[in-house]
């Protein structure tokens, strides 16, 4: 556990010595190689930006302007339970972990979106992934590592957080693709 606290604390510096400019840059870039792979995807969920973390909204907004439904996680209060989604409209308010989410909008399971953009702090080219070490993501997707059905898991980084290999146990959810400033980096053969 040492190893990775310690490898989690020099990714989020890496990531955050790119600077504010270069993140946003990062970010307009990723939405504008995401929209293409998207293009399919009618119900899509996005996180809210915690950080110094790749930011989806311009993408968000990208996506909502061509019609496509975009959702927020949703955190159950209940520990250990998985996350829901709401459609993406204000009011926001902090949830559980103190990230906005959206106050109003019926919730959707995870299994009924087309595709999720994840957050991560680093990942490896074979799509697994080191993420902030809740176990929210994994929790929520759990049954896609065991039926390999829908949603397609993208994601989403500045290629400073790419590792040779990433840190793994049983229950991590394998990524389907990685998508950075850079390049897209095809982890499993599925995307929208």
């Amino acid at each position: 556990m040492h190893d990775k606290r310690g490898l989690r604390r020099a990714l989020r510096a890496c990531r955050k010595a790119l600077g504010a400019r270069a993140r946003a840059t990062g970010a307009r870039h990723v939405a504008r190689r995401a929209l293409p792979l998207l293009r399919r995807a009618q119900h899509v969920g996005v996180y809210w930006p915690v950080g110094s973390e790749l930011d989806p909204r311009p993408l968000a907004y990208a996506l909502m302007r061509a019609r496509h439904a975009v959702y927020l996680p949703a955190v159950d209060r209940r520990p250990g339970r998985p996350m829901t989604f709401r459609p993406w409209r204000p009011p926001f308010v902090p949830g559980p972990l103190d990230i906005p989410e959206p106050r109003w909008g019926r919730r959707m399971r995870a299994r009924r979106l087309d595709v999720v953009l994840v957050p991560l702090i680093g990942f490896d080219a074979r799509g697994w992934r080191l993420g902030q070490g809740g176990g929210h993501y994994d929790r929520t997707f759990g049954f896609v590592r065991r039926t390999g059905g829908r949603p397609v898991l993208i994601g989403l980084a500045y290629e400073c957080q790419r590792l040779v290999s990433a840190p793994r146990e049983g229950h991590d959810v394998r990524l389907h693709a990685i998508l950075t400033e850079r390049r897209l980096y095809r982890a499993q053969d599925r995307l929208a």
